[in-house]
């Protein structure tokens, strides 16, 4: 049987750019099938039509539409498709607004295959994706918007929590971190509740992910 193909949307007002990461997704995985777009607006008009896309991704900064305005567009008509948004700016990018109205996730364009390959994972696997550089700017962001100080994940974690940490990130399940760390199954799964939540994550890999993008482990 054959795999199912993955639509994918890249918009950008730059076209060479557009066209070279539309055939780098080509050689990364045969099943990517990308259209290019360079307007926002033409984009929108497809999806009119009734055109489907897996993923979007979308510059930040365009002549037509921002790629912000872009992604409140999308979803104050009912699309809910993925949107990562790629920059190429070299100012700190307006994560909070991006993620509080959609997106999920921004990647430079500076970004490595690797990279790019990673983030495309997390977005299919329904998580947030940001290079680590842009968590720490995410946190300051989020915290300064409800009137307080940025506050690290490290310092919301206890020791015995990064403890669970590492081992779940060396792949233990909850019975062998129990049994490591002398404590209950039911303690461990109480210290990943508050680090899932800490993290704001929902899946074990994305904890780890989330925990590697972070600093708290290697």
């Amino acid at each position: 049987m054959a795999e199912k193909t993955v639509e994918i949307a890249i918009i950008d007002d730059h076209e060479m750019f557009a066209d070279g990461l539309s055939h780098l997704l080509a050689d990364m995985d045969d099943t990517y099938r990308c259209t290019v777009f360079n307007s926002p607006l033409d984009a929108i008009e497809v999806l009119a039509d009734g055109g489907l896309f897996d993923l979007i991704i979308s510059d930040l900064i365009m002549e037509n539409l921002n790629g912000i305005a872009f992604v409140k567009a999308l979803r104050s008509r009912g699309f809910k498709m993925p949107v990562l948004i790629v920059s190429g700016v070299h100012t700190a990018p307006p994560v909070e607004e991006a993620l509080r109205l959609g997106a999920q996730g921004f990647i430079p364009k500076t970004a490595t295959q690797a990279m790019l390959s990673d983030a495309l994972d997390t977005v299919f696997a329904g998580e947030t994706y940001l290079p680590p550089q842009l968590w720490d700017l995410f946190e300051q962001d989020r915290y300064a918007m409800r009137g307080g100080n940025a506050v690290q994940p490290d310092s919301q974690l206890s020791e015995r929590q990064i403890e669970v940490l590492n081992l779940i990130a060396d792949g233990h399940s909850n019975r062998e971190v129990a049994y490591a760390l002398n404590i209950s199954e039911n303690t461990v799964k109480s210290h990943l509740k508050h680090i899932f939540k800490v993290l704001n994550v929902g899946t074990r890999a994305a904890c780890i992910r989330r925990a590697q993008q972070t600093g708290l482990i290697s």
